[in-house]
Order: structure tokens, then sequence, then C-alpha cells
């Protein structure tokens, strides 16, 4: 734990009686007192000041779960905080309501190497459905979004309503302080709400360029939410529907990675695999699908299976080109035009990847390094890390898909179902950490920041601080 030394400063108060002389010159006498506070002999004795602890130190009890290079001396923790979400220095995460628990959230803004608590919000309105860090009016931020109930003018026959809501990262500003109780909660700069329509979709898609919050969609900068078809009438060859995975916005395109088999094109069927984009309106705007005869008794038979990502304006397929997912090819697209791309780590940097489709290797998500030189996702059975300009793909060897959870330009930060673990990027090596310490769920830069979740009954820790390894 960490001890802040206060400094105890030790005042002499001297009493000094004025006695006259008599009007002579002569020294006083021993009855007579100095005017003079006497002379202090300085002490070889060290002050002890008094000893402090932080508000937000980690109990010693966490020392042990701790991310490896958190230091118990110096990392905060708040108890029973969720969502967290790290942007240049400031964590926000929800709180609950001391007055209402159950349903009613703050957002919380914290220093991420201190602990200390800068800002609240405002009660929120409802239920997050998501949040993210982002920018807001050209600075660092946090956005939520949330389902609200009776919102006025913008509701129609009292239905639900989708609300963003958006504070800049200093909201607080010289008078947020130590947010607590007696503190002002802050409302939001941006709150924009639009009636949730007939089909309201649990799932927000909020991406670099847009979010997409059951049939309307917010692009960034916006003041007003538009509406989308998020129905469309799905490819159809025959009287088979072609799957379709939703992977969110890409400018004025909603994107999907299509994968079908239609069984009466040929004796065994026929592979329909590719990119699908559609306008907001729901009409098709390009796609790239192509289709290969089955062979007997295979699906998918032509071979390599694809992972499919949308990277801000790029879409990106990793497809294996051998059974044992060892030899991989690359493909980027512009979204806007379907064209072949060739972006590079600084058209990337900043971009925050979305899985469209995993295919048969399974792919549990997508990071992209903040300086975008590297892409790491995870696969069944193992991982790769792409590099951005050299085109090639790193396999990194482990016998359980990797969650990745954090990542900075050199290491990523994730779990398997074994443990824990780091990944190096230039390496692609995987080492373990050691139990029962945790990962990084977050990091930037010089701090990280894990959740700690305690057993059924038990508190649950937000913990962060400066890393060791940062």
């Amino acid at each position: 734990m960490r001890n802040i030394r206060g400094r105890a400063t030790a005042l002499l108060a001297v009493a000094a009686v004025a006695l006259t002389a008599c009007g002579d010159d002569s020294e006083p006498s021993a009855d007579e007192t100095s005017t003079e506070a006497p002379s202090e002999e300085p002490s070889d004795d060290p002050s002890t000041p008094e000893e402090t602890t932080p508000a937000f130190s980690c109990p010693p009890e966490l020392t042990d779960a701790l991310p490896e290079s958190l230091d118990p001396g110096t990392c905060w923790s708040h108890p029973d905080l969720e969502r967290p979400a790290l942007a240049d220095g400031t964590v926000f995460a929800l709180e609950p309501d001391a007055s209402d628990p159950t349903t009613a959230r703050h957002i919380l803004a914290l220093d991420a190497e201190t602990g200390e608590r800068l800002w609240k919000s405002e009660v929120l309105p409802g239920q997050v459905s998501a949040l993210r860090a982002t920018e807001v009016d050209g600075g660092p931020g946090v956005a939520v979004v949330v389902t609200e109930d009776n919102a006025g003018d913008a509701v129609t026959e009292a239905s639900t309503a989708w609300g963003y809501l958006a504070w800049p990262a200093d909201a607080g500003g010289d008078d947020g302080g130590n947010a607590g109780s007696e503190d002002p909660a802050f409302e939001a700069e941006e709150h924009i709400t639009v009636a949730q329509g007939e089909n309201p979709h649990t799932e927000v898609f909020w991406t670099d360029q847009g979010v997409l919050a059951g049939d309307f969609l917010l692009k960034p900068g916006a003041t007003e939410f538009v509406p989308v078809n998020r129905d469309p009438e799905p490819m159809v060859v025959g009287a088979y529907d072609l799957d379709e995975f939703f992977a969110g916005v890409s400018g004025d395109l909603m994107i999907s990675y299509v994968r079908g088999i239609a069984y009466e094109v040929s004796e065994d069927g026929d592979t329909y695999v590719g990119w699908l984009a559609r306008t907001l309106d729901g009409a098709e705007a390009w796609n790239t699908v192509t289709s290969t005869p089955n062979e007997e008794d295979l699906l998918f038979a032509e071979g390599p299976n694809h992972t499919t990502i949308l990277v801000g304006p790029y879409l990106l397929t990793i497809a294996a080109t051998d059974e044992n997912a060892t030899a991989f090819e690359v493909t980027w697209l512009d979204a806007a035009t379907h064209e072949p791309a060739t972006p590079s780590a600084a058209d990337l940097a900043g971009a925050q990847p979305v899985i469209a489709d995993s295919g048969g290797l399974a792919a549990a998500g997508a990071l992209l390094s903040p300086d975008g030189t590297r892409l790491f996702t995870g696969w069944s059975g193992g991982a790769l890390i792409l590099d951005v300009e050299a085109g090639t793909v790193t396999p990194v060897a482990t016998d359980f898909t990797i969650q990745g959870s954090a990542i900075d330009d050199s290491t990523v930060f994730g779990a398997t179902e074994n443990g824990t673990l780091t990944v190096d990027l230039a390496g692609a090596e995987a080492t373990a950490i050691e139990p029962p310490h945790e990962s990084f769920d977050l990091v930037d830069d010089e701090v990280g920041v894990a959740l700690l979740q305690g057993g059924v009954g038990e508190t649950s820790y937000l913990v962060g601080g400066p890393r060791a390894d940062g």
C-alpha cells in the first residue's frame, strides 16, 4: 500500500517579556528575562512525520491478485465500479447511486495515475447499453448510450428512447474535486435522444464512424440520429437465405460479411462468402460475394477459413491457406469503394477493430495497437499478429483461444482458459502471468487498469495506477 508522508512542522512559541533596564546599558541580571529568544541546539534525531493513507489505496488483501506490474505501494482501488474505459489519463466507469443502486447509475471520472475522483455525472436517465471513451468536442471524453423512458417530445406513444450522452474528460473543471456526495453532479455536454423505433435491437454497434442504436445512426459530430434500415432483405440464392454477419458502420454504409450455402446450385451445394455494403436505407451498394462448389460431404470446401474485421474505413480479411492455419493471406478493401487498399499504420492509428465474421477459426476479438502497426486477433487454438505494413501474419503458439483485453504498442494483455498472459507483439511470444495475478483490462501509456471480480457476495474492485513496465 502506498503511504503519503505528511509534513508536520513544529512551531516554537516564545513569550518575550520586555523589562526595562533602569535606563542603563548593562547586561540583564540573572533575575531579568532577556527579550531575545534563546537559541535552540540542533538535534540529530530525525523528525517522524505523520503517516497517512491515500483515500484510494489498494487494500492489502488485493496485493496477490494485482497485475504484475502494478506496485501495491502506488496502486489505487475503488469498490464496485463497472464497465471501465480509459482515455488520455482518465478512467471512466459506472458507479451505482446510493439512493437506488439497482437502477440508477453515475459515470465517474478518475485520474488514471492516482485514482483521485475528478467528477461524477448526473444520474443517468436509463439502463446503460454501451459506454466508450471517445472524442468529445475535439478532445478526450466519454459517451454512454442508454434507454430512456418517457423522454418527452422525442418519444411517441410513451415508447422508450435511445439517449446518447457525452462528457469531456475535464467536465469537472477546477470545481470537480473529490466527487463525494456533497459535490455537484455534472450534466452531459451532449444529450441527444431519439425514439427506439419498431425494432429496438438490444445490441448497440459502436464503430469509429458511427453509433448504431436500434433503427437509428448517430455519426461523429452529428446533433441528431438518422433512421436506417437495420433489417433489409437478405441475399437469396434460389431458396436459400445467406447468413450475414453485421460489423457496423463505415462512412455512409452499413457493412456485413456474407457466408452461407445454397444447395440447389450444384450437387453438393455452393459456398458463398464475401463482403456486402448497404446504404442506410438498406439498398445494396456493392458486394464481393463469390461462390465455390463444395466437395462431397464437406462444407466450405474451398479450403481457407476467414476472419473478417472492420477497421475504421477499411475492411480486412485474413484467410488461412492451409489446413492447420499456419499460413495466411491478407486482403484489405476500401469500405467506401470495395477497391483494394494498402493502408499504412498512420491510416489505422486510433481505430478500434470490430470482428464481422470469424469463420471456422472462431476469432474471439481483435485489438489494434495505438500506433496502428500491429493487429491482434484470437483464434480457436491460438492467436495471430498481423504486421500491418509488412503484411505478414505470425501465429502465437498456444493451446487455447486467447481473449485479448488490452493492447499497447508492444504488448497484448489477455487470458486463456488456463489463466492470464501477455503476448509480445514483435516476437508473438506468449508469457503466462503467475496466478493469482491478473492481466490488465485497459492500458494507456504508463498506466494500467484491471477489474478484480469478487466471488458471490464479495466486493469487486477497479484497480489501477502507474505500470512498472509502462
